[in-house]
This record gives structure tokens, C-alpha cells and sequence, in this order.
């Protein structure tokens, strides 16, 4: 991977067979997984569905889909659709991946996967039952900038890495009847943003052995901003934060004891790398990028799909399981900070 991602992207390109693809629930997210999708010559863009079929139509429209839908059960049926990706809001995402795996389609599903461990926990066992392919929406878990941040801390260019700052945080307005500030749709920052530093920490680092959280709420109780400190197995400590209510560097420094690595804006698009030795030396590590980023994912799919695969090797279900566990832990020490 690493250099290489660009160029196994290229070649799956040529190579793979042709998926035919469905999106359920044409959001904004959705518009930027469909514009993904059109950097693949084996993804058809095939069938959208929305609860409102004027919806569905105008995002067939829009990014050339085939099909459109204004039910998620009549897309299912169709026997041509071969997996689908799912961008509704958090708290139904275990609904409809659920309503997916029983009609026996593949699923890509937007993060964070699910509201708990136990919702996720169960889309893994139906998974499993059914045999059909299951994978997180993570976008930035394939994307050469971060593909490269963990190939250069695990090649020694900065010898041993031991602590992660990651900060993802921007000021969105607050409105109760937005999304993001509403309990019941899943709001706050933690499940929608703070999940990136949370999934960069482990990716690193594994699953933390101490989480201490500290968190300011906003009027409806979502977290507002929210700072994190993991300790890990090996003894490496991650500061985290995510923030609706504070405009953070958006970055990822992981410091060793020969220097640091530095992604630069990392959450907000594919980025740059570098590489910053104590000594003063700085060096630009090549990160070349096709599309918007949430192509990678997309093509991921089609390539564990092409194997027979039922979950990815490199987002794998315990992966997810974990990251779910350790986001619902930070929640609960979130809220909990608050009294």
C-alpha cells in the first residue's frame, strides 16, 4: 500500500468486474459518495432510494443513476443491485444495514456504524448468519495520506512513536433542530467527528487500556467539545478533541523519539504528509490522490468482493466493534462530565 495506493486503485480500475451499486438515503454525504463512485469504471451507478421518490429521482438525475426508488424495500428486491451504500442519519443506520443484509446485499455503511456496541454487535452477527459482506464507511481509513501516516510510524522514520495529537473541530451553528444537536438523531461531536481522531488513535495504537474525557455540552445535551486522552498497551498516549463549537487545526501529529509526523488538514480532504526530524530536517511524502477520497473506500468493497470476501482485512469487523466500544465509553465519560 502506501506508494503503491494509487497505483493498485489504477489497476483494480482495469481489472475488476462490474458491481452495480445503490445508495439509500440521498443526503449530503451521499452526493460525495456518488461523485466517488465516478472515478471507478467497475462501479455502476445504479439505483438511489429515498423515502420521497422526488427525492430519489433528482439524485438519479444529478449523478447518473439508473433507478430510482421512493422506498428502501422496492430497491432492495431488485435483483440486480449488487451492494449498496447506506447515508441516512446516525441513529438508523442499524435499521436499514439491517434491512439490507436480510435482502442479502452488500453493505457499505456511512460511520459511525451504528448507536452502540450492541447494535453493531448484532449487524455483525446477521452478517455472519447471512453470509453477505459488511464494512464501516470510514473513508479516511483508505485514503493515501493515511495509508502513508501509519506505513512511515510503523517504518521507524521517527523511531519509536509515543504520543498522537489529533483534533477535528469547526463552529457549527447551533439550532436544536439540527441533526448534530439532536439526542434522538445521534448528535453531538463525538459520534460524527470525534470519531475520525478516535479511529486514527487506534489505528496507530490498538484499543486504549485508560480513556479519561472531559466534555462541555451544548443546550439540547449533545457534547459540544470534548477532549480525550487514551493510554495504550504499549504504553503510547493519544490527546484527542472534537469540537462543533471551536475551529481546530484539523491535524495529526504523532511525535516519536526521532521527530514527528504531520498530516495537514487532514479530515477535510486527502492531504499532505510529512516528515519532521529534530534535527531540523523536513521532508514532503508524495500522497498522490485520484477523486475526492471516498473512492478508495467504494473500491475497497469491490475488491474484497472480487476475493469472496465477507469483511474487509483492513477495516475488519473487530476493528469496527472495538471503535464502536470505545466511542460509546468516551460518550458515557462525556456525559458524565457534565455534572
Amino acid at each position: 500500500m502506501g506508494n503503491n495506493q494509487q497505483v493498485k486503485l489504477q489497476r483494480y480500475i482495469k481489472m475488476g468486474k462490474q458491481y452495480k451499486w445503490g445508495i439509500l438515503g440521498p443526503g449530503k454525504i451521499a452526493n460525495k459518495f456518488a461523485d466517488g463512485l465516478k472515478e471507478l469504471a467497475n462501479a455502476e451507478r445504479y439505483a438511489v432510494a429515498s423515502s420521497s421518490l422526488e427525492r430519489a429521482e433528482t439524485f438519479k438525475t444529478n449523478h447518473g443513476f439508473r433507478k430510482a426508488f421512493g422506498s428502501y424495500t422496492e430497491m432492495l428486491a431488485d435483483p440486480d443491485l449488487d451492494v449498496v451504500y447506506i447515508s441516512t442519519v446516525n441513529n438508523l443506520h442499524f435499521e436499514h444495514t439491517m434491512l439490507c443484509l436480510e435482502a442479502g446485499k452488500a453493505v457499505l455503511c456511512e460511520k459511525p456504524f451504528a448507536s452502540n456496541l450492541s447494535q453493531v454487535e448484532q449487524m455483525v452477527n446477521k452478517a455472519r448468519e447471512k453470509n453477505v459482506f459488511l464494512m464501516e464507511g470510514l473513508w479516511s481509513r483508505f485514503v493515501p495520506s493515511m495509508v502513508q501516516f501509519k506505513e512511515q510510524a510503523d517504518s521507524g522514520a521517527i523511531k519509536r512513536p509515543l504520543m498522537l495529537q489529533c483534533n477535528y473541530g469547526f463552529i457549527a451553528p447551533f439550532d436544536p433542530a439540527r441533526r448534530i444537536y439532536d439526542p434522538a438523531l445521534g448528535g453531538g461531536s463525538i459520534p460524527d467527528i470525534g470519531i475520525y481522531p478516535i479511529f486514527t488513535a487506534l489505528y496507530l495504537f490498538g484499543k486504549p487500556e485508560s480513556i479519561q474525557v472531559t466534555s462541555l455540552p451544548s443546550p439540547t445535551g449533545t457534547d459540544w467539545t470534548t477532549s480525550i486522552l487514551f493510554k495504550h498497551k504499549g504504553k503510547e498516549i493519544s490527546m484527542l478533541s472534537s469540537s462543533f463549537q471551536l475551529i481546530s487545526d484539523n491535524e495529526a501529529r504523532l511525535y516519536g523519539e526521532g521527530g514527528y509526523l504531520k498530516l495537514h488538514d487532514m479530515f477535510s480532504k486527502p492531504t499532505r504528509l510529512t516528515v519532521n526530524k529534530y534535527d531540523g530536517n523536513e521532508t514532503h511524502i508524495p500522497t498522490p490522490t485520484v477523486g475526492n477520497g471516498m473512492n478508495y473506500e467504494a473500491a475497497e468493497v469491490m475488491a474484497c468482493l472480487d476475493k469472496g470476501l465477507f469483511e474487509s482485512p483492513s477495516m475488519s469487523h473487530s476493528f469496527s466493534l472495538d471503535l464502536i466500544g470505545v466511542i460509546d465509553e468516551v460518550v458515557q465519560k462525556a456525559a458524565n462530565s457534565y455534572e
